[in-house]
Formats: structure tokens, C-alpha cells, sequence
């Protein structure tokens, strides 16, 4: 029991050495690539403001996963932020169970085929393609990728005596361009365009998801079984951002206006309150993954539910510290008188 203990209190005092650099001080930037290590640390720990940094994080937080660009600094105060990445939103997103679509043909994206290769030569077949380039790459580039293959025609010649002697007689036109694409997919003396970590969040690089995205690994037309019986829509909760969509697992999602109509009406004139402190339920119909990694989510509303009877006009805090002074001390006397009843007798 007492090793257990000590093990359980080290882990506890225990601090990050290092974690991974970020690529971008921009903790909620608009990037199409993870810049940050996203931290978890379970519930009971995010509650009591341990995450292994050498700073003391507000109770506030609260979350069990934060990203921040430095695990400590001269000021004492790293920048964090809860609930950030696109690692989070995946997960929230996994919560919901709806399987995704694909704009692929092939009735199951997971398994291998004609448009879910990973090689981009079977997509375009186009001679910047054999490069690592693709067709809207600009002249520039390919004219510096010809420039670090000095001997790249001598190499053509070479390779076609090797293995298509007879093309050198013939000297047709037509099928050179297919000569030239095998050459620069078989040859490997050829320098190619080389991609580190931060190109391939620029646009030219033109990356292609394949299979779902990781959002979701469940299967169309199957059956979802709960402890009440059989699962036929997904309802996930979310928020009314403007007339036609909303904010649901983490994407903004469009919603029909005519089931939403009642709800953005009754949100909007609520006295007290703002439009966006309203939780409503949704049932997502679709969600559709497109080949550069965007989600559409549609979704329509419930009119059904107590989420228009709460009359809560604040935000309840998740400090009682941060209430005002007749709250606390409110507070204070019953947690007095309940202990006095339990102290003294009738």
C-alpha cells in the first residue's frame, strides 16, 4: 500500500521536461495542420489544476486537455488554452457516432482503390504531378526543380536505350509525354520536390484526406444499440450562431431554417440573455468529408425538450470564489445550519 502511495505521489509532483516545439506561437490559429502537442490529464486531476507544467493553472480551466506554447517562462504565466486544437474538435465530433460520407466513389473509403491512393500521379497524370508538384504549381518551381537535374536528358536517353530502344528510332511524337511520365515515376536519379512538415499546410500543396479523417469509424446502415432500445438519429447538442447555422461537436453546421426558425426567434428576444447562451438539441442528418480534409455538417432542429424553461441569466462559475459576496456568504450559512442540525439535538 505505502509503494502504491508513493508511486501515485511522485506521478502527482511530477513535471513536463520538455514537450514538442510549437510550430506556431498562434495557439487558435486558422491552420490546416496541428501546430501544438495537445496535454491531457483525466477530470479528478483537471479539477485540481494538474497538468505537469511548472505553473499553476486557474481552476477555471477545468478541461482535460490544454495546449500551450511553453511549459514555463520568465514571467511565470505561459500562454494556455483549454479545449483548442483540431484533436479536440475530432474527439467531440466522435461523440456524436454518425458515420461520415465520402465524395469518393468506392462504397467504403477505408479499403484501397482507384481514388484513395495516396500516390497523386493517379489523380491528375500530369508531368509536375511526377515532381511532387501538382498542375497549378507556378513556373517558377518547376523551373528550379529542372535546375537541380542538370543531366535530367541524358538520364531520359540512358533509360530509354535500357528499356525502349525501339522508341528511338520511331521518334513518335504521341507517345513521348508517356515515356517522359514513366521515366520520372521509375527513375531515381531524378530530384524530385522535397516537402517538410510546415509545407503541407500551404494551399499548393493540395493533400488529399483519405478514408474518413479519423472523424468517425463507424459504418453506414448499421445498427447502434443503447439500454433503450434501438438507436435511429443522432441528436448532439448545440448553438444557434446566425439564421441558418450552428455550432454542433465543434464544426459550425448548417441547419434548415424551417426547423430552426421557432428556436433563433425565441433565443434572439429573450430578455436578460444573449442568443448563444441557449444549448438547444439537434439531430445531425449527414456529415460529409471532402478530399482536403473540411467537414459539411447538416443538421436540423428539435423543437422538442426544456431548454427554453431554463431561466438561468448568468453562467453558473466554476469557481464559487468568483460569486459575489452575499452569494458565498449565503452559501457559508447553509453549509452552518447543516452542520448545526446534524450537532445539536432537537
Amino acid at each position: 500500500m505505502s509503494a502504491n502511495h508513493e508511486f501515485l505521489t511522485l506521478m502527482r509532483n511530477s513535471k513536463f521536461a520538455q514537450v514538442a516545439n510549437p510550430l506556431s506561437k498562434n495557439i487558435r490559429g486558422n491552420s490546416s495542420i496541428p501546430t501544438h502537442q495537445i496535454i491531457y490529464t483525466p477530470k479528478t486531476s483537471a479539477k485540481r489544476s494538474i497538468y505537469g507544467i511548472k505553473t499553476g493553472l486557474p481552476q477555471q480551466v477545468g478541461s482535460s486537455y490544454i495546449s500551450f506554447n511553453d511549459i514555463d517562462n520568465y514571467t511565470g504565466m505561459p500562454d494556455v488554452e483549454k479545449n483548442s486544437g483540431k484533436y479536440y474538435n475530432r474527439i467531440n465530433f466522435q461523440e456524436i457516432g454518425l458515420p461520415t460520407k465520402n465524395i469518393y466513389s468506392e462504397s467504403n473509403p477505408l479499403f484501397p482503390g482507384k481514388s484513395t491512393k495516396s500516390e497523386p500521379t493517379n489523380r491528375e497524370e500530369t508531368l509536375v504531378n511526377f515532381l511532387n508538384m501538382n498542375k497549378e504549381v507556378y513556373t517558377s518551381e518547376v523551373q528550379k526543380v529542372l535546375r537541380s537535374n542538370p543531366n535530367i536528358h541524358r538520364e531520359f536517353k540512358k533509360w530509354l536505350v535500357m528499356n525502349h530502344p525501339e522508341d528511338l528510332i520511331k521518334r513518335s511524337e504521341t507517345g513521348l509525354g508517356e515515356l517522359v511520365r514513366d521515366f520520372l515515376h521509375e527513375s531515381n536519379v531524378v530530384n524530385k520536390k522535397k516537402w517538410n512538415l510546415l509545407d503541407f499546410g500551404k494551399p499548393e500543396a493540395q493533400l488529399h484526406v483519405l478514408g474518413n479523417g479519423g472523424f468517425s469509424y463507424n459504418q453506414r446502415g448499421r445498427l447502434t444499440n443503447t439500454p433503450n432500445g434501438i438507436k435511429h438519429d443522432h441528436i448532439a447538442p448545440g448553438r444557434l450562431v446566425a439564421t441558418k447555422d450552428a455550432t454542433i461537436g465543434g464544426f459550425v453546421a448548417q441547419a434548415h431554417d424551417r426547423s430552426v426558425s421557432l428556436q433563433h426567434n425565441y433565443s434572439r428576444n429573450y430578455p436578460g440573455k444573449h442568443s448563444r447562451q441557449f444549448t438547444m438539441p439537434f439531430k445531425v442528418s449527414e456529415a460529409v468529408v471532402t478530399h482536403d480534409g473540411s467537414v459539411r455538417v447538416t443538421a436540423e432542429g428539435i423543437k422538442v425538450g426544456d431548454w427554453m424553461k431554463k431561466q438561468n441569466r448568468v453562467y453558473s462559475p466554476s469557481n464559487p470564489s468568483f460569486q459575489s459576496t452575499g452569494e458565498r456568504h449565503k452559501s457559508d450559512a447553509e453549509s452552518l445550519q447543516s452542520l448545526l442540525n446534524l450537532i445539536l439535538p432537537n
